[in-house]
């Protein structure tokens, strides 16, 4: 049986960076990743960190600390999750970002700034790369391919760990691996003195989001591989789940396809998280056919907690042809799903996908099974509230778009999970701890396996899901010992 110095579960951004600290450092080090590539949820992510007191703001000017940043989370969840986590978190995130752009992390020109996607901080500090998620793949990457290259650390692809265990006393010291697919057949071991697992979330894993969150809807956005089997397997180990009362999802899915409770934050995504970047031409309806919040509010908290409210955790954006032919005032189209042209939003309504397109409203209704006569009410009472400049019934003041001008469309809107905010209760030395906060010795937790209560409390605060992963993986890659 193979011995070495540490196991790292996950080959995404945390175990990714847990790996190279450690291999750094002249640890021997083995990663296991269950799908053919390094990099998991950055394939996808939007990339955003948040940083206080970095060079990135300095040099452009700004006044800030870590300790500023994570009063401003605390007051933005209201002082919710894990503050010992969090300020350590804050603590760290200059020095990842520093680090990140010391080997050569490209940052988008227009950062630091102010992110309004979620609840905005008061100081700009949200930065990314100009490719997202990958930007920081990029710097992962190379340093990555350098380690396995001389020899200092291994990976196994095609792999997933099925079991921990105690080889003597009371330690985990011992990893029961197959290759994904083999359904016991095959099963080898490695030795450990220190097993990191960082196998992301349960977003994409219906049964698993469905026992931590009964009667929730899941319409998922999460990474594929991110199903909840890590912290299924430290549970059984007699880790605590926590947090999950803090979940909330993000506004702007299409179901891709219709029903099938999966969309693409990065291909079928609905610019309603807030009205600061786009006005709303269009109207909000429940599964009842009301509206039910001004369309034009622009706390993106505010606007999630109102669709959480609503049946099924879905509405329709329904607007008129007018709306559908306007321009922002720089030309552009605007459009209601992002990226997407006019030619590809009218090849969907034709397909009938999640988009309807109807010569009346009565037969919209119809088509998106609401109720026919309060669709058209509403509409009717939207109409005059356009003509007469006010909106009596939810006080929204963007009102330059009636419905009146035929064909008519409606555009099914889910709240979405991107990330999920249960997770495993670990310490600041991402030991994974039972109930009576005892570490269970050799195991530990980081990324979006400690869930993005744990960091962001019941509230997302900008940056504070991927910062954090690289910063834990970072750190505890430099504090686990031969």
């Amino acid at each position: 049986m193979h011995t070495w110095d540490v196991v790292v579960v996950g080959a995404g951004a945390a175990g990714m960076s847990c790996a190279l600290e450690a291999a750094q450092r002249g640890l021997r080090v083995l990663v296991l990743e269950r799908s053919e590539r390094t990099g998991g949820a950055l394939h996808w992510s939007g990339g955003h960190m948040s940083a206080a007191g970095c060079r990135r703001q300095r040099q452009a000017g700004i006044e800030d600390t870590p300790q500023q940043h994570a009063q401003e989370i605390l007051e933005i969840n209201g002082h919710t999750g894990d503050g010992d986590l969090i300020r350590l978190a804050t603590e760290e995130a200059p020095k990842t970002v520093d680090w990140l752009e010391d080997n050569g992390f490209v940052f988008a020109p227009e950062c630091p700034r102010i992110v309004h996607g979620h609840v905005p901080y008061r100081i700009p500090r949200t930065v990314y790369g100009p490719r997202k998620g990958l930007s920081v793949l990029e710097v992962l990457q190379r340093q990555w391919d350098a380690l396995v290259r001389e020899g200092r650390l291994f990976a196994q692809f095609s792999t997933q760990v099925v079991d921990v265990q105690c080889s003597e006393g009371q330690r985990y010291d011992t990893v029961v691996m197959e290759e994904v697919g083999a359904k016991g057949k095959g099963q080898r071991k490695v030795r450990a003195k220190h097993i990191v697992l960082a196998t992301g979330g349960y977003g994409a894993s219906h049964a698993f989001f469905a026992r931590k969150h009964p009667g929730l809807p899941l319409v998922s956005a999460a990474y594929p591989t991110a199903d909840g089997n890590g912290i299924a397997l430290l549970e059984r180990k007699g880790a605590v789940f926590r947090f999950a009362e803090h979940h909330l999802p993000s506004l702007g899915g299409l179901e891709t396809p219709p029903n099938s409770g999966l969309t693409d934050f990065n291909d079928a995504w609905a610019m309603v998280l807030t009205s600061v970047y786009r006005p709303p031409r269009e109207i909000y309806l429940n599964a009842h056919g009301r509206r039910f919040m001004p369309e034009d509010e622009p706390n993106a908290d505010t606007r999630e907690r109102r669709v959480m409210q609503q049946p099924g955790w879905c509405f329709w954006a329904v607007f008129d042809h007018a709306a559908l032919e306007e321009r922002a005032p720089d030309g552009s189209e605007s459009p209601l799903l992002i990226g997407w042209s006019r030619e590809r939003f009218l090849r969907r309504a034709q397909a009938r996908q999640g988009i309807y397109k109807t010569d009346s409203v009565e037969e919209l209704a119809r088509r998106c099974a609401l109720p026919v006569d309060a669709v058209v009410e509403e509409i009717a009472a939207f109409n005059r509230a356009v003509r007469q400049g006010k909106d009596p019934a939810f006080g929204r003041t963007y009102l330059k778009n009636s419905i009146e001008r035929p064909p008519f469309y409606a555009v099914k809107i889910s709240a979405a999970s991107l990330v999920t905010f249960g997770g495993i209760r670990v310490n600041t030395h991402f030991e994974v701890l039972d109930a009576a906060g005892k570490p269970l010795g050799g195991l530990y937790a980081i990324g979006e396996m400690l869930g993005l209560g744990a960091t962001s409390g019941n509230a997302f605060c900008s940056g504070m899901a991927l910062t954090p992963a690289l910063s834990f993986g970072r750190l505890l890659g430099q504090q686990l010992q031969l």
